[in-house]
């Protein structure tokens, strides 16, 4: 059975027209003259990123200090240390004065011996602490400034201070406090937790006056009132507030530059971790947030549990945010969340499952296991030589909007976050290279190489980030997009059509929403196009004693469930498939490329309702519009993880092989967001409407892949290794290019194709 699918898919490759042999990753970037005006803000101004964040990748993150511990980690070869400084960091300097000189020795003593210990091993030496929690820790700095505190909206100080108000002056004494550290201690970089816009809301008079300026006499809305989706006020104090805290990071960060160039900060940025639930869909983490640090890092495993597809999404995120910059991933080592110890398998796991997409694990004490902190240091050593100065290969670029999920999602799993979530599981799973991008790149005109952009039910889009799809397609590019793509502008107005219908082929009428399975769509289609004709969809057709006076019909339905967009084709599409006589897939051509448009949410359904046959609408969608073979793919089961790098110093190309699926128990691996009866809520004492999160399911085996054939276009000659095993592959030659077969994979390995010199 194996073999025939084999064949009938290289069959179904070679019926697609105008395939050429690989895709290159300079594909060009659209013409950007005369775009419309700007929806979102500009990255800041990019910073020399300092040579250490590329070459230092053993990062260990610790409590409070214990002597012993950071020397433990020292010697095993962790190259860079954070350790918590709460209550010491602000115990000297600018406000040393408030505080016992005993106090001011201790605090002083302290830092010097952490940086001096840490430098005397060669490695670099982190401070981590909340940059706007200082009174919060020191009830003598928060008695000598209650001006800082933050004001509520009732007008009342917060009390206790949790966080103080950066836009007081708070905000140019923790930037001296800052500059002091830097100078004084020699210390390499900051770690802030705590500062995020969605925390940061400040109503004092001072605050509100500057808004009623910025928005012509309009006061900050209420939080009980707050609705960005349909406040325009609330919009524009969302944008003018996540400004002013991205603008003062960008001044932090600026700060210590000037101090030192190599100092760097460090900051949690878990916007794509707070997507999940439906109850956090106002994360604010801003993606141009990432352009005025130096290494956002985000929280897994604290309060997502395992999920082998959302996980592998956060890493590709937090890539795509930074733009190939650094990034990292706390890894919160215990087994459920904050309590219990994992099993080896799993904490391993949990460090390398960053690594392939350039996002650099932290490991994170307390482990309760200190064999563990040995065992993840021996697994980044002995890779570090294919991860150091690394980039992602482009093919395909997901967009990720945060305007759709701010605006038009309010509830961002089931109305739009499970399009962009399925869309991803089904090129992901294909092992195709896969990115993640935002309307930030869209309206920047840079699609960092990307052969085909796929839209997910991108609903909110800009009239300058559907110009540049549609110069993006003009030029040859491929579009794939779904549901209600276009259908609203960046304010989340509705336009009377699609601001792409000319690209879909196709007037949109209504909505016909789907939230039960018994309200599947009937999707029907005889076409002989390579998208439908394909024996992976055919056989999946419901055929049965369809026929009463013979053998079953070759064709018939599929179920889908998902909601569609009931739209009209116009004579520029090709309607390959229906549902109740309305398109559910169609093609059409622009320009030089091509377009598949899918009214019907094929993307939600492979997140909600997966098959094989909806995995393969996608990914034969994306051949058809991208012309051309991926310039890498892997032939492996679906529960591998495939993750693809090149490292240009050395013209070395990774393609990295994770088994991070294996073992999870009988536990199921979906978020189960449900809200409790109210009678347990009474008898466990809990809130209202609390909520189960789901299960924690930690691996404890690894279950070995085989035969794992790896493909290479590019052009040139090439041998293969794999490593960290410093095994040869033997190369074989195919069509366009060589494949190498891996003949076991365990926990993660990596292809690494190194040139042959002429």
């Amino acid at each position: 059975m194996k073999s025939l699918r084999v064949m009938a898919m290289i069959a179904l490759w070679c019926a697609i027209e105008g395939a050429s042999p690989a895709a290159r990753a300079d594909f060009p970037r659209p013409n950007t003259s005369d775009l419309p005006p700007r929806s979102v803000p500009e990255y800041p101004n990019p910073r020399p990123v300092p040579t250490w964040l590329r070459t230092h990748l053993r990062v260990a993150h610790l409590p409070p200090v214990q002597w012993r511990q950071v020397e433990e980690f020292l010697n095993v070869g962790y190259n860079v240390v954070t350790a918590n400084m709460m209550e010491r960091w602000d115990r000297v300097g600018p406000t040393a004065h408030l505080y016992t000189a005993e106090q001011v020795n201790q605090s002083d003593q302290h830092m010097r011996r952490y940086v001096d210990t840490v430098h005397a091993a060669r490695a670099k030496a982190v401070f981590y602490f909340g940059p706007l929690e200082a009174q919060r820790f020191s009830p003598l700095l928060a008695a000598a400034h209650p001006e800082w505190r933050r004001v509520l909206p009732d007008g009342s100080f917060e009390d206790p201070p949790n966080r103080s108000n950066i836009h007081s002056g708070y905000g140019d004494w923790l930037i001296q406090q800052m500059r002091y550290l830097v100078r004084e201690y020699k210390v390499d970089g900051f770690w802030f937790d705590g500062y995020a816009p969605v925390h940061l809301h400040t109503y004092d008079d001072a605050t509100r006056d500057a808004f009623r300026e910025f928005s012509g006499g309009a006061d900050i809305p209420s939080p009980a009132d707050f609705d960005p989706a349909h406040d325009p006020v609330a919009r524009k104090y969302l944008e003018w507030h996540e400004k002013r805290v991205v603008d003062f990071a960008a001044k932090m960060q600026s700060a210590v530059r000037e101090e030192n160039p190599e100092c760097v900060i460090y900051v949690n940025y878990s916007a794509n971790r707070t997507w999940y639930f439906p109850d956090s869909y106002m994360g604010e983490y801003p993606a141009y947030y990432c352009g005025a640090v130096d290494v956002p890092s985000v929280e897994l495993y604290w309060d997502v549990p395992g999920d082998a597809l959302y996980q592998q999404f956060c890493y590709a995120f937090v890539q795509g945010v930074t733009r190939q910059g650094p990034a990292s991933v706390w890894i919160q080592p215990q087994g459920y969340g904050m309590a219990g110890v994992c099993s080896p398998v799993e904490i391993q796991l949990r460090g390398l499952e960053g690594l392939p997409w350039g996002v650099y694990p932290e490991f994170v004490e307390s482990a309760r296991q200190e064999q563990y902190m040995r065992d993840h240091v021996k697994n980044i050593r002995s890779r570090e030589e294919w991860l150091i100065n690394s980039e992602t290969i482009p093919f395909i670029g997901i967009v990720a909007s945060e305007q759709t999920r701010t605006m038009y999602a309010q509830a961002a799993l089931p109305s739009y976050f499970s399009h962009t979530l399925g869309a991803f599981r089904a090129f992901f799973e294909r092992h195709w290279p896969v990115r993640l991008l935002t309307e930030y790149d869209l309206e920047d005109g840079d699609l960092q190489g990307v052969r085909v952009l796929v839209l997910p039910n991108v609903a909110c889009l800009s009239d300058r980030a559907a110009e540049v799809v549609r110069r993006h397609v003009a030029a040859g590019g491929g579009l794939i997009a779904t549901f209600e793509t276009s259908l609203y502008d960046d304010k989340f107005n509705r336009r009377t059509d699609f601001a792409l219908s000319d690209l879909f082929g196709a007037k949109y009428q209504s909505t016909r929403d789907v939230s039960m399975r018994d309200q599947a769509l009937r999707v029907e289609s005889d076409s002989e196009h390579p998208i439908i004709d394909d024996p992976l969809i055919l056989e999946r057709m419901d055929t049965a004693w369809r026929n009463p006076d013979g053998p079953p019909p070759p064709r018939g339905a599929l179920d889908l469930v998902a909601s569609s967009a009931i739209v009209a084709p116009t004579d520029s599409s090709d309607v390959l498939a229906t549902f109740e006589g309305n398109p559910a897939v169609l093609t059409t051509e622009y320009g030089q490329g091509r377009i598949v448009y899918l009214p019907a949410g094929f993307d939600k359904a492979m997140y909600f309702y997966p098959e094989t046959w909806i995995r393969e609408v996608l990914v034969n969608s994306c051949r058809w519009v991208g012309r051309v073979e991926p310039p890498l793919e892997v032939q492996g089961p679906l529960v591998l993880s495939t993750t693809f790098r090149r490292q240009p110093s050395h013209n070395r190309i990774v393609v990295h092989l994770l088994n991070d699926a294996s073992s999870w128990g009988r536990h199921s691996i979906y978020q189960k967001l449900a809200a409790l009866p109210e009678e347990l809520n009474r008898k466990w004492g809990l809130p209202a409407q609390s909520e189960l999160r789901g299960v924690y399911p930690n691996r404890e085996e690894i279950i070995p892949l085989r035969d794992i054939r790896v493909q290479c276009r590019e052009p040139g000659k090439w041998r293969a290794n794999l490593q960290p095993e410093n095994l040869a592959l033997e190369v074989q030659p195919i069509e366009g290019g060589i494949e190498v077969v891996v003949p076991e994979l365990n926990m993660h390995s990596m292809v690494v194709f190194e040139p042959i010199e002429e």
